[in-house]
């Protein structure tokens, strides 16, 4: 009887291992995901489609990278998944809190990263058409609030907004910074538009997710171009924003006469803003790696990834830092005219 109760025990505890690793946890994980040739086709469309302007050929591939994403807004991955991306060498593995606010829903979620990705082919726009010197206006609205947030009580989606306390805005970027500038607590004033009129709303602010210091109201904007020339984009079913830069090279590459990626395969990630600025973003280290898994030798990041990315740069990719549009195109023209040149590099050698 007594081995017949060992024999039990160690079953229960073999059964017990294996369940744990079920167990829901509250973290994330990020995968490397596939890539999209921005200068070709997605099936038989073309990725980028420019309309009411003269267009010119391109060559060459410039790779838009992605992350595959397990988990995310109010949802968790199991302990087993957990440990897999812990040891997987292509893996990372995140708190959940480190990317979603616990307040955020995983429908406002996947709303806030699809209308990102359309924001962020707005903005690539702008800052190509402001590169160019060819004229067009921007306008800011807002896509959705958070619930238990102040904006949640005063803004509905689709609001536009003019101005924050006074200043005028006509970029997602400072429309933000103009909120945050104020102490949790303060209320600032927005003037809004909405079903044909105009008026001001004073909102409440809380102290923002990343910053007990700076103030927030809990809302979600998006930036809308409107100009003679349009860029239609293929369908990707992806979200977020870090596709602008490439975005914006591609649109650059066909408006301009020259092949500004030439015969190269290049490979491109971060966020941009119409006045040309490139943002930072996540999952670096597996953009980097699905970049060179399709072939890419030449990846353009932003310069504030830099220092995440020198360690983690595969063999045979060359991550190249830029901190605007114009010093993307700047790099790319001075590859193109001289390939075995010296480039900015975020590699040690």
């Amino acid at each position: 009887m007594s081995i017949f109760n060992s024999y039990l025990r160690k079953l229960l505890l073999v059964w017990l291992v294996i369940a744990s690793f079920a167990l829901p946890v509250p973290y994330l994980s990020q995968q490397p995901g596939p890539t999209f040739n921005t200068l070709g086709k997605l099936g038989t469309s073309d990725f980028i489609e420019i309309r009411n302007a003269e267009t010119f050929p391109t060559s060459g591939e410039l790779d838009m990278t992605t992350v595959r994403e397990i988990g995310g807004a109010q949802q968790t991955i199991t302990l087993g998944e957990a440990i897999f991306g812990w040891i997987h060498p292509h893996y990372t593995v995140l708190p959940r809190r480190a990317n979603y606010p616990d307040d955020v829903t995983a429908e406002q979620s996947r709303t806030q990263s699809t209308r990102a990705f359309a924001s962020s082919q707005e903005l690539a726009l702008g800052a190509v058409l402001r590169l160019l010197g060819i004229p067009f206006t921007e306008s800011i609205y807002v896509v959705d609030t958070i619930a238990d947030r102040p904006a949640a009580n005063f803004l509905k989606p689709n609001d536009r907004i003019y101005s924050v306390n006074g200043l005028a805005v006509f970029t997602v970027d400072k429309t933000i910074a103009a909120v945050r500038e104020t102490n949790p607590g303060d209320i600032v004033t927005l003037t809004v538009g909405r079903d044909g009129k105009t008026f001001d709303i004073e909102i409440p602010t809380v102290p923002a997710p990343d910053s007990a210091k700076a103030g927030s109201i809990g809302a979600f904007l998006t930036s809308e171009i409107e100009s003679e020339i349009k860029a239609e984009f293929a369908d990707q079913r992806v979200g977020g924003p870090s596709a602008g830069l490439v975005f914006a090279i591609a649109i650059y590459d066909k408006l301009t006469p020259e092949r500004l990626t030439g015969d190269a395969h290049i490979a491109v990630t971060g966020t941009i803003s119409t006045t040309g600025e490139v943002g930072a973003i996540g999952g670096i280290r597996q953009k980097m790696i699905g970049a060179r898994a399709a072939g890419a030798t030449y990846f353009l990041l932003p310069i504030d990834n830099c220092d995440e990315a020198i360690k983690r740069i595969p063999k045979g990719l060359t991550a190249i830092p830029v901190g605007t549009l114009a010093e993307a195109v700047a790099v790319l023209e001075r590859f193109k005219s001289d390939p075995s040149g010296s480039l900015p590099s975020c590699s040690a050698g």
